[in-house]
C-alpha cells in the first residue's frame, strides 16, 4: 500500500471494521477495499478488537424507525408493543432535533451502506471471478463518488467549509 496520511488510514480501518461488523471476512474485506492486502486486514481485526465493535454495534436509524412503527403496529392489532408511545415520542423528538441536512446526512449514510451492503452480498455470491472482478469494481467507483458526495455535505453539515 503506497504512504497515506493517518486520516486515510483511520478511514480505511473504519471502513473494515464496518464491513467486519456485517459479517464480511477479511479476504472479501481486501477484494472490496482493493488496495489492502488480506494480512492488514486481519492484523487490524486483531489490533482494534474487530470482533467487540460488532458485539456492541449501535442500533442504525432505520432500526430504531422500524422499531416504533412495529410497536405501532402492535398497539393496533391489541399487543403489548416493544416500545411504549412515549418512549416512541422521546425517540421522534430526539430525530427531529437534528437538522434538515443533519437528517439528510443520516439517510445518505444509511443508504450508502445499504448499497455497499448489497453489492458485498452480490460479490459473495458470484459464480465467477470475472462477476466478482467487474462487481469489485463497480463498488469501488460507487464508494469513490459516494465518499466525495458525503465528506462535502459533511462539511456543510458541521460548518467545516
Amino acid at each position: 500500500m503506497p504512504k497515506i496520511s493517518q486520516a486515510e488510514r483511520l478511514q480505511k480501518i473504519e471502513q473494515a471494521r464496518q464491513m467486519y461488523c456485517k459479517g464480511f471476512d477479511a479476504q472479501t474485506i481486501a477484494d472490496i477495499m482493493g488496495d489492502i492486502k488480506k494480512r492488514t486486514v486481519e492484523d487490524w481485526i486483531r489490533e482494534y478488537d474487530f470482533e467487540k465493535s460488532k458485539r456492541s454495534q449501535i442500533i442504525a436509524l432505520s432500526e430504531i424507525r422500524n422499531s416504533i412503527l412495529e410497536s405501532y403496529a402492535d398497539l393496533l392489532d391489541g399487543k403489548t408493543p416493544k416500545i411504549t408511545p412515549d418512549q416512541a415520542a422521546k425517540y421522534a423528538t430526539a430525530f427531529e432535533k437534528f437538522s434538515s441536512k443533519k437528517q439528510v446526512l443520516s439517510y445518505m449514510h444509511e443508504a450508502y451502506e445499504m448499497l455497499s451492503e448489497e453489492y458485498m452480498n452480490e460479490i459473495q455470491k458470484a459464480a465467477t471471478q470475472k462477476e466478482k472482478t467487474n462487481l469489485l469494481n463497480e463498488l469501488r467507483s460507487a464508494r469513490a463518488r459516494m465518499e466525495i458526495v458525503l465528506t462535502r455535505l459533511t462539511k456543510e453539515v458541521l460548518g467545516d467549509d
